[in-house]
């Protein structure tokens, strides 16, 4: 593979944290980097550098922007808590041709300060000027929020690898309203590649509800996945595999249409719309049980349906017309067809979904 995988660690972290990661894509094929934020390269029991309690999001921002400029071919993003936070920067300057975003912590405007956030940060918050020193959690709060999803043993050995993290960022996301710069701030219109988002159903640092504002900020180009009886250390907590699985699938689908002629794979906003209300009948290829939808829009790139049921990228879908679409199939094409499913995402409201497929075949 040509593409690259450029995996950004969280708050107390380092290149440590990408350890079942970056092992798993590598088997895949995939180039994997993962860069160490400034100041933390250290031991985690010397003391911080005491610049680290000043630096800013848009510094380790800036610091990663130019470490991936310099990097050839597609460029995929994949970002833990913080790094999720950084990867939504990131991509908002162009940088990546897809993004992950694991457990992300939430940009400017979205109100992140819970009260398991609060527990989670509170022997930070209560120290004046944290804002500008650099800060650790203890390991009582690590192992409630961060760590909360593993076995005991694991959770001692996981935070003794924990350094300090900058104060002045932890200011940024949590009290982002009071930040004159707006460090955290992202524009969601100059994100335009596809970006996955991950939440964990019991996590208590990044939970799952302000997750899911994150999916609905960016939900021209998102797709939305909650992980039942997962906490915020998705990337090493018992079960982190299936995760892993189900990201690979995603990407493995983003980029085989970006390396195909559809080019308006996954924003609906590109593409060249014309409304039609087909009454449609839908199944997953492996059952005969069909399902009612309709579609929404279609163009030469693609079509678009509704159905009250999910179904996953990658996976196969047979479709039965039940009333006529003009101008889609010529004569040949019969009432039935199988598809792919390219994208997915859930309605606000929780009761329907939204998915292109690509056609790949008539059935007779």
């Amino acid at each position: 593979m040509d593409e690259t995988i450029v995996m950004i660690h969280g708050m107390w972290g380092g290149e440590w944290c990408w350890d079942h990661y970056k092992a798993f894509f590598e088997k895949k094929g995939y180039r994997c980097i993962t860069p160490t934020l400034r100041y933390h390269d250290i031991d985690p029991n010397d003391k911080p550098d005491p610049r680290l309690g000043t630096m800013s999001l848009l510094e380790y921002a800036d610091d990663l922007e130019k470490l991936i400029r310099k990097l050839d071919g597609p460029i995929i993003l994949m970002g833990h808590s913080m790094g999720g936070l950084l990867t939504q920067i990131l991509a908002s300057r162009n940088l990546a041709d897809a993004a992950i975003l694991l457990t992300p912590a939430s940009p400017y405007g979205i109100m992140a300060l819970t009260p398991s956030v609060i527990r989670s940060f509170w022997s930070i918050l209560k120290t004046w000027g944290f804002w500008k020193k650099p800060g650790r959690q203890t390991f009582k709060e690590a192992s409630y929020s961060t760590l909360g999803a593993l076995p005991n043993d694991m959770q001692k050995k996981q935070y003794d690898q924990f350094v300090y993290e900058s104060g002045r960022a932890a200011f940024e996301i949590g009290f982002w309203y009071l930040d004159s710069k707006k460090a955290s701030n992202v524009d969601e219109s100059k994100v335009t590649c596809p970006v996955l988002i991950v939440a964990g159903s019991e996590d208590k640092l990044t939970p799952a509800p302000i997750v899911r504002k994150i999916a609905d900020k960016f939900e021209e180009v998102a797709v939305y996945k909650q992980f039942e009886n997962h906490g915020h250390w998705v990337i090493g907590e018992p079960g982190w595999e299936k995760i892993a699985d189900y990201t690979s699938a995603w990407l493995n689908n983003v980029l085989k249409v970006q390396m195909s002629e559809v080019e308006a794979y996954i924003e609906q906003r590109k593409y060249k719309r014309v409304q039609y209300h087909a009454h449609i009948a839908i199944a997953r290829s492996d059952s005969d049980s069909y399902y009612p939808g309709k579609i929404g829009n279609y163009s030469q790139e693609g079509l678009y349906f509704t159905s009250n049921v999910e179904i996953d990228p990658g996976s196969e879908i047979n479709i039965k017309w039940i009333d006529s679409v003009p101008s889609i199939f010529d004569s040949q094409w019969k009432d039935f067809c199988r598809a792919e499913v390219i994208w997915y995402k859930q309605r606000k409201d929780d009761s329907i979904f939204d998915f292109g497929v690509q056609l790949s075949e008539m059935q007779t």
